[in-house]
Formats: C-alpha cells, structure tokens, sequence
C-alpha cells in the first residue's frame, strides 16, 4: 500500500449526554479499501460524517495528507475552521450516502458535472466530457439525458459515486451504499465499487454487505459500542479472529 493517507486519533463524538464515539482510532494508506463493519448504533456513519466534516468532533483529530480537518491549530490548541475552509477540505473527500442526494430537476449528466464546474473551475465542455467518461466508468453513459426518477435505485447510486469521482477526491467515503437498495440492484453498486478497489481508489465503506468486505476489502475494521474492536487484514479478520465479539458478530451481524 501507499502512504498513510487519514488518520484519526483518539475521535469521540457526544450528541447531548450520549457518546456515540468513544475515542476512535483509524488509519488509511493510499490504495486501501477499508470495510467498516458493526452492528446498527455502533457509530459507523457517525465516524465518517466526523471524516467528512458533516459532523463535528467533541475530541480527538482527524488529519488527511498530514493536514488538520475541520480546525486549525491555535495558540496551543485548537479553533474550528470556517465553513467556507471546511468545504474547500471537503473537497477531497468524495461521500456517497444511502439516499442518493440526486437533484431530481437536473439530468444525470448535469448532477455529475455541476460540482466541477463550480469547484474546480471546469468549462462546460471540460466538465462534460468527464461526466461522460465518469458515467461510461459506472455503466451508465446511455442515461446521460435522463433524470433521476427515471433510473432505479442501484442506477441513481451509481451516479452518485460518478458525482463523487467527478472531484477527483484523495478519499471515498461509503456509508451504506446498497442498503437503500432492492437485492437485484446490489450487484451492480458493489461490482463498481470492486473495480475501483481494484483500480486503487482509496474508500472506506461502511457496509453490511459481508461478501463485498470479503472480496474487495484490503482491511477490515469492527466497531461496537463506539470503539474500534478489531482491525486486521480481512483474511485475518474474516478467517482467523481472536476476537470473541467478531465470531458473535460473523454468526448474527445485526447491521
């Protein structure tokens, strides 16, 4: 693997009296495909919205090519960046969510070129010309014209990673990309996103999809109750655990 791309030390994360991370600790090398598994509450999503900056840590730091997200240090501590920082740092990071977040009034091709052309400054003919390779990548280039509640479900998610890689993001975040999803549409979503593990894109997946960990994940992380219980390489993980909560969580995952 590559150089160590995001570490995150030490994240907790409270919403009123509750604490949902509990001092998460979480690295990623460039060319890595983590799967981050755990039963529902265990703070998965939290984890990568705090990645990702939709939400703000109570403690600890996460830091992408050595650079502090979301704050800055600051007289021996740390101050919360503006908003308009946070979104240029949240730019190199691509996150495709469970609910697609498709404009529906725009066309597919419009909904994956209209972020590069606003952000990285893409003319029209630029940004459209990468929408099309973009959706030809996902399978989809023929839908180009079309809107959103025009495609099935595993087709607007497929468009929704197009949007995400037409960033040209350092980092894909995945949070439980196919469970959205009928069971007929989620193939073709993990078969994506196998070829870009394959192709090396750096993702960390939050997934209840054991066999797209199993196939695609280069490491597997487990979370419960807010802490991380287990990280390995997936063979380890998924065929030779120490872990008495993994083999718990193997038999009956509850995600």
């Amino acid at each position: 693997m590559g150089n160590r791309l995001l570490e995150v030390t030490g994240l907790r994360k409270s919403f009123g009296a509750t604490e949902v991370l509990k001092g998460v600790d979480l690295h990623v090398d460039e060319g890595e495909t983590v799967a981050v598994l755990g039963r529902s509450g265990s703070g998965k999503s939290t984890l990568l919205r705090c990645v990702n900056c939709l939400e703000l840590p109570t403690g600890g730091s996460i830091t992408l090519d050595g650079e502090l997200i979301g704050f800055e240090r600051h007289r021996g501590g740390a101050r919360r960046l503006t908003e308009r920082r946070i979104a240029v740092q949240r730019r190199r990071m691509g996150m495709v969510f469970q609910n697609f977040h498709l404009f529906p009034n725009w066309t597919v091709l419009r909904n994956v070129t209209e972020a590069p052309r606003r952000n990285r400054g893409l003319s029209r003919p630029d940004a459209e010309r990468l929408g099309m390779e973009l959706l030809d990548r996902v399978g989809l280039a023929d839908r180009a014209a079309s809107y959103p509640r025009q495609l099935s479900g595993g087709q607007q998610q497929r468009v929704s990673i197009a949007r995400a890689l037409a960033m040209e993001p350092r980092l894909l975040l995945f949070d439980e990309p196919t469970s959205a999803l009928d069971p007929a549409n989620v193939e073709e979503v993990t078969s994506v996103m196998r070829d870009l593990a394959g192709a090396g894109a750096t993702m960390i997946v939050v997934t209840h999809e054991m066999e797209f960990a199993r196939r695609a994940a280069s490491r597997v992380v487990v979370m419960d109750d807010g802490l991380v219980v287990e990280d390995g390489p997936t063979g380890s993980v998924f065929g030779n655990t120490r872990s008495a909560f993994m083999r718990r969580f193997l038999q009956q995952p509850d995600t």
